[in-house]
């Protein structure tokens, strides 16, 4: 935009943006006004944004910005340009051609056949599209607004991807509009919409002592650097094969020129993925084969589809099978049936064995093959894991009793031994101290190497035992060293696991139990279907009391009047996973970005560093001798550590995967607006309307970043759109206070220890237990 008003001072220029506006201040401040995607007056906006894809969207609302600018603004001459497109002269054939009245202004992508090491070659063009649609030009004489029209009905249903049936987003059916419009114009003069698909015919030249470039010998008027990557200057295009490093002087001059224009434009300092249009109202992102069901069969949904869609994904399908109530086949898995040629031949989904293999594909299969949202996943699993009991086996007079026991490690500090005091304290009703709490409901252990029976206070004499966070390697032990006190029971395995698959060899660690508790949804997901036994989901108690932090900030020596963001881990937990170097290069970031309007300072509480002084000594340099990072290890109590965190004014975690993530659970408890990577479990509590989830890309696990991890992935979050949020947050704190008051709501409500107790006690019923509590 800088680049046209040098140029044409006297142009109006206008951004269409295909999204919504981000609230950052300044983001749109430059030579042009902004008009937003839902501004310009598309019918059925909603169902319209719901149907495409990124790529597909934004060439989509082409035509109606151009129907926008000549019926709305009063316009007579559009000239529309990508953004990867840059002037460096004036548009004079432009202007010539609609001073001497043309309706139409086009670019072809070939001026001379391409044949023989040409990348893209004409047929490859063919394909594409004749005229290249980064440049168009329409004025309004009669002819033109009729076909404005017509591109406009063609978009609203068909801008899609699909070079195989002859359509190629917005840019196929402009090869139809020199056959519609006798004033349409070619332009064929080298300097306009020179790009990678006729650079090979076209001499760039580059005159160093006045900075201009020519075609053929002639002014090159703009260049389209489409596909070309800033950050990877070797090659001209990912596009092509051709024109990589090293470059003509010319044409290294060239890129060189542009990344620095688009260095000091501040590239890479607005995070990738936060589309608006990206995500259900759930958070969940919308997958491509979604937008395909959508446009295939409810084109007319008549309501809006980013909050109503997903819930009908989930629906039972018509006309498929219903013996077996955990293998209910859903519409989206219909639909997939009939998509993928493979299924569709080998699955009769009105047969109960098929309906199995689907489901089982479906949970443990179809996200990693198609890049598919974990959280989409989860319903089905869900129905998957909620096979009922097999109670049989237990001996009758087990069913004597009313009471539960629990096993876990009830005094370490730690997640796991959170997790069992959290299942403890909402089976009885009195507040959970756990140094002085009756052990007839629970057996303390403090995770020691000690055996684990050295410190059992009582039989395990419970009609059901719950084995709380203890991990799948763990369990077959802890089962062998309670053996001695424990009486015939239905137990029940509550299993920690963070990574997306569980291991194969652990499965059949939970031959010893009945049944599994997970802790959430992510967990369940990736153990129903993998052992044959009911896979609940049972959260544990989340809400809690805010403390005071009168004196708190004096009292571990942090900065009165500073925003702190805070952050926490446990070397233990694998310091890879909680990835802290992220939230330290993002709080870094952040802080130059404000300047001098606000100080900033982040405060990185962490717990056995003496176990790992490698690793800790590796983050000590990281943040050594930087005043606004404040770094405590060391074991706290219970109090003292929700006071250090409701003393700070943001909790950042930027995980690469949870299983339950307590750090983003109790600053949501504590109404604080939290900033966490919008992956695995902590997507059970996390969205946009209660915190801020941070944009991700999968990456795999290296050795020795976590156990039994060969094979598989995590998430990476984006450090950008962490600093982006970190910003937006200490620029807005009202914004921020108000999503924290939302989440602290949402805790309050959905994970408190009445509603877990009461979800726990109807899933006790069903095993037979009719009271439970502190005898």
């Amino acid at each position: 935009m800088k680049s046209l008003a040098r140029f044409h001072p006297d142009f109006s220029l206008f951004v269409g943006l295909a999204d919504t506006r981000d609230p950052m201040p300044g983001l749109y401040d430059g030579p042009f006004e902004v008009v937003a995607a839902d501004e310009i007056g598309i019918p059925g906006f909603k169902n319209f944004a719901f149907s495409y894809d990124i790529m597909e969207f934004n060439t989509a609302i082409k035509p109606f910005m151009f129907g926008y600018l000549f019926e709305k603004m009063g316009f007579d001459r559009v000239i529309y340009f990508d953004p990867d497109i840059l002037l460096f002269a004036p548009l004079d054939p432009i202007i010539n051609a609609f001073d001497t009245g043309a309706s139409f202004v086009l670019t072809p992508h070939l001026r001379e056949p391409a044949e023989g090491g040409s990348d893209p070659d004409d047929i490859a063009i063919m394909r594409a599209g004749i005229y290249n649609l980064g440049f168009l030009g329409a004025s309004r004489p009669l002819e033109s607004l009729p076909l404005i029209h017509w591109w406009q009905r063609r978009l609203y249903r068909h801008c899609i991807n699909a070079q195989d049936k002859g359509i190629f987003v917005d840019q196929k059916f402009m090869d139809l509009i020199p056959g519609f419009a006798d004033n349409c114009r070619i332009l064929r003069h080298p300097g306009l919409n020179l790009a990678y698909w006729n650079l090979g015919h076209t001499e760039l030249g580059y005159d160093g002592d006045d900075g201009k470039w020519t075609a053929n010998g002639l002014p090159l008027i703009f260049f389209h650097f489409s596909g070309f990557d800033i950050r990877k200057p070797g090659a001209l295009t990912k596009h092509s094969r051709n024109f990589r490093a090293p470059h003509e002087p010319a044409l290294a001059a060239l890129l060189n020129h542009y990344a620095n224009q688009m260095w000091g434009a501040g590239f890479g300092t607005i995070p990738a993925g936060t589309f608006a249009y990206g995500r259900f109202a759930s958070g969940a992102q919308v997958p491509m084969l979604a937008r395909r069901m959508f446009r295939e069969t409810t084109p007319d949904w008549p309501t809006d589809p980013f909050t109503t869609y997903e819930a009908y994904l989930q629906q039972a399908a018509p006309d498929t099978n219903r013996e077996n109530p955990c293998t209910i086949i859903s519409n989206f898995q219909a639909w997939l049936r009939e998509h993928f040629p493979n299924l569709r031949q080998h699955l009769d989904l009105r047969r109960a064995h098929d309906a199995w293999v689907m489901t089982d594909w479906y949970v443990n299969h179809f996200a990693r093959e198609q890049g598919i949202d974990l959280r989409l996943i989860e319903p089905v699993a869900q129905r998957l894991g909620n096979r009922p009991p097999a109670l049989s086996h237990v001996p009758e007079e087990s069913w004597s009793r009313s009471d539960v026991t629990v096993v876990g490690y009830l005094k370490t500090i730690s997640g796991v031994g959170m997790v069992a005091r959290h299942v403890l304290s909402s089976l009885v009703d009195s507040p959970l101290e756990v140094d002085g709490f009756d052990v007839a409901l629970g057996v303390v252990s403090d995770r020691s190497e000690e055996s684990l029976d050295a410190h059992l206070s009582k039989k395990i004499d419970g009609r059901v035992q719950i084995f709380a966070s203890i991990n799948a390697d763990q369990l077959p032990i802890v089962l062998e060293s309670v053996k001695p006190q424990m009486k015939p029971g239905y137990r029940i395995g509550m299993p920690a696991w963070e990574l997306e698959k569980f291991p194969d060899a652990w499965v059949g660690s939970f031959d010893g139990v009945d049944e599994l508790w997970a802790m959430s949804k992510w967990v369940q997901r990736m153990l129903a279907g993998r052992v044959d036994k009911p896979v609940i989901y049972m959260p544990v108690p989340l809400a809690l009391e805010a403390p005071d932090t009168t004196g708190v900030r004096e009292k571990f020596c942090l900065p009165e009047d500073s925003f702190l963001f805070y952050t926490s881990f446990d070397f233990l937990s694998f310091i890879e996973r909680k990835n802290p170097e992220a939230v330290v290069a993002a709080f870094k970031e952040c802080r130059r970005l404000i300047g001098k309007d606000r100080h900033v300072a982040l405060v990185i509480k962490t717990l056995n560093a003496s176990f790992a002084k490698g690793k800790a000594e590796a983050l000590y340099q990281l943040v050594e001798e930087d005043p606004d990072i404040i770094l405590l290890d060391g074991v706290l109590s219970r109090q003292e550590t929700l006071e250090l965190m409701a003393a700070c004014d943001c909790v950042v975690s930027l995980h690469r995967c949870e299983g339950l993530g307590f750090l983003v659970a109790e600053g949501m408890a504590l109404g604080k607006p939290v900033i966490a990577t919008d992956y695995s479990a902590t997507t059970d509590l996390l969205d946009e309307n209660t915190g801020y989830p941070v944009n991700f890309r999968y990456v795999p696990v290296k050795a020795g970043e976590y156990p039994m991890a060969e094979g598989q992935r995590w998430a990476d979050p984006d450090v950008v759109h962490a600093t982006w949020i970190m910003h937006e947050i200490v620029s807005d704190p009202e914004a921020a206070a108000r999503k924290g008051a939302a989440a602290k709501k949402m805790i309050d409500t959905h994970f408190n220890v009445d509603v877990i107790r009461t979800r726990q006690l109807a899933r006790l019923k069903t095993l037979g237990v009719t009271t439970y509590g502190q005898e």
